[in-house]
């Protein structure tokens, strides 16, 4: 298993629930994992993997609401793939940093804001 990227999803009108996906090349495909749900899919390119994943979760969420099992469908995946997500989100945010470092530089910026 090769990892790809770590991406954030959300569902359409309902953007506070943050869905976290792994994408992976396993042999010859490429596997779109939703760590939130452990529910995964796959495609012959990122595009196919994530639209197929699309689907998957719409039906895995469509069963859930109808049978009132929302206790059930939260599931979260492996920690081996939450380690992975992780660390190439870490990774991602280090090319940011990067990138602004040279504004930062020139900027001497001083002051910093909290959330």
């Amino acid at each position: 298993m090769k990892p790809l990227k770590a991406l954030k999803g959300y569902i359409k009108n309902f953007t506070k629930l943050e869905l976290h996906i792994l994408l992976t090349q396993e042999d010859d495909v490429i596997v779109a994992r939703c760590l939130d749900f452990s529910v995964s899919s796959h495609g012959n390119n990122e595009k196919d993997a994530l639209d197929s994943l699309s689907e998957s979760l719409k039906d895995y969420l469509n069963y859930a609401i109808e049978k009132e099992a929302f206790d059930e469908i939260i599931d979260p995946d492996e920690e081996e793939f939450w380690k992975i997500y992780q660390k190439l989100e870490l990774q991602n945010e280090l090319m940011t940093f990067k990138k602004m470092a040279k504004t930062l530089r020139k900027e001497n910026l001083r002051e910093f804001a909290y959330a």
